[in-house]
């Protein structure tokens, strides 16, 4: 190829490619958004305040009030107790546990005593005009299960449970230790408008103590605790009294 022409072919190749780079789209950066590292990553939204606990368990809402329960006894009531060696033996563990449980208690006994003695005797009316009860507990005739007239009682028992007028009273059966010649069945009877709690059914394997007729101090403790819980089953909180009773609980 003579040199002219060969120059001029150069020169178009030249211009050739000058024009196509021109033409060529600029290279650009790249603009695709890209996650953060997770070091880098905003902070997560604070978490809501719940009432849940570090456990993981859910913080129990406080319960609801709810009306005083049937079980519960009125504070501030006053129970006298009354009778023989029985009732002084039941009657000092169960005092304890009715002021524990906010009540007034009074104690009053004589060893020995009979039916007949505070039926027809001052000791009961004393203390019923001293400590004006709402409830009596008449704790008699473990000194009389083997008279051989039962029948005899039947007056003493009527007039002593009259003389407790129209207070609220329970009759608490001795809890046996011999077979008895029909005077417990004569209370049950004759006992009325008082409830008669029955101990023998209630504690039948009552601790003795060494005379193996009265309760030991475990026994004492036991049929004390008995009597208290059979009180709170019998006791009606609807009643026109605080110590109202419904009838005897099973």
């Amino acid at each position: 190829m003579q040199e002219p022409r060969r120059r001029r072919w150069l020169q178009l190749q030249l211009l050739s490619l000058a024009v196509g780079c021109a033409s060529a789209p600029p290279a650009t950066a790249d603009t695709t958004a890209h996650a953060p590292a997770a070091a880098d990553a905003a902070p997560a939204p604070a978490a809501e305040l719940t009432d849940e606990r570090a456990d993981g368990g859910a913080e129990p809402s406080p319960p609801p009030a709810s009306a005083p329960s049937s079980s519960e006894l009125p504070s501030g009531t006053r129970v006298l107790q009354v009778g023989d060696s029985f009732a002084d033996a039941l009657g000092k563990e169960l005092g304890k546990l009715l002021k524990q449980a906010g009540l007034r208690t009074s104690l009053e006994t004589k060893t020995p005593s009979y039916i007949g003695d505070w039926a027809y005797g001052p000791a009961l009316p004393k203390a019923l005009s001293r400590f004006e009860p709402d409830l009596v507990l008449v704790t008699l005739g473990a000194n009389e299960l083997e008279i051989p007239e039962p029948a005899q009682r039947v007056v003493p028992i009527q007039r002593l449970v009259k003389l407790l007028g129209d207070r609220p009273c329970v009759w608490i059966l001795p809890p046996l230790w011999k077979q008895d010649t029909g005077v417990i069945q004569v209370i049950k009877e004759n006992a009325k408008p008082c409830q008669v709690l029955d101990s023998s059914a209630l504690v039948p394997a009552l601790p003795r103590g060494r005379d193996h007729i009265h309760p030991s101090t475990e026994g004492r403790l036991i049929w004390a605790t008995a009597v208290l819980d059979w009180l709170k089953q019998a006791r009606d909180p609807a009643g026109a009294r605080p110590w109202s009773l419904r009838g005897s609980p099973p």
